[in-house]
């Protein structure tokens, strides 16, 4: 049997022809159309994965300063609180008077062993307790005293009390502010 075939799209129709010049073209276009989307998709698919990976490094970047911040954070406290500790230590030190000065003052006035009590109170009047044996150690005393007064080492000394003891000792007061 004869092979027979039965065609029902029509070839050639009279407004057919024109489109059919146009087709060509068109498949061209859209091809080039293609490629075109092609190789930018592409480009923005490149593009969106190298913005992700460098967000992905500054995160990793970030965490990581806000671990060294935070790490570091007990150490600034404890450097706030050192130089805040200082700050008062140096005040007190600001204020503190140089009292051993006021050591060499009363190895002036008698041997250590004569002193019985030095007390310094609020206004920095030093009050002290002697025990002397003799009384040439007593008038040595005084006129070391009126020495210190007079080489402007000591101000407005006071004795405040003398007393003499049954066993022929000599007991003493005196009172003074120090110039330190």
């Amino acid at each position: 049997m004869p092979d027979t075939q039965i065609n029902l799209i029509q070839k050639a129709a009279g407004g057919l022809h024109q489109f059919s010049r146009l087709e060509e073209p068109l498949r061209r276009a859209s091809l080039w159309f293609l490629g075109v989307l092609f190789v930018a998709g592409l480009a923005i698919g490149i593009t969106f994965t190298v913005v992700r990976s460098q967000i992905q490094q500054f995160e990793q970047t970030r965490a990581r300063v806000v671990r060294e911040i935070n790490a570091q954070s007990v150490k600034e406290g404890i450097l706030l609180s050192l130089k805040e500790r200082t700050g008062i230590a140096g005040k007190a030190l600001e204020a503190a008077k140089p009292w051993g000065k006021l050591f060499s003052v009363l190895s002036s006035l008698a041997s250590e062993d004569a002193f019985n009590s030095i007390s310094v109170d609020e206004s920095g009047r030093v009050s002290t307790a002697l025990e002397l044996s003799s009384i040439d150690d007593t008038v040595t005393l005084i006129t070391n005293t009126m020495n210190l007064a007079y080489d402007r080492q000591l101000r407005m000394p006071q004795m405040l009390s003398f007393a003499f003891r049954e066993d022929g000792r000599i007991q003493i007061s005196l009172s003074f502010f120090p110039i330190l």
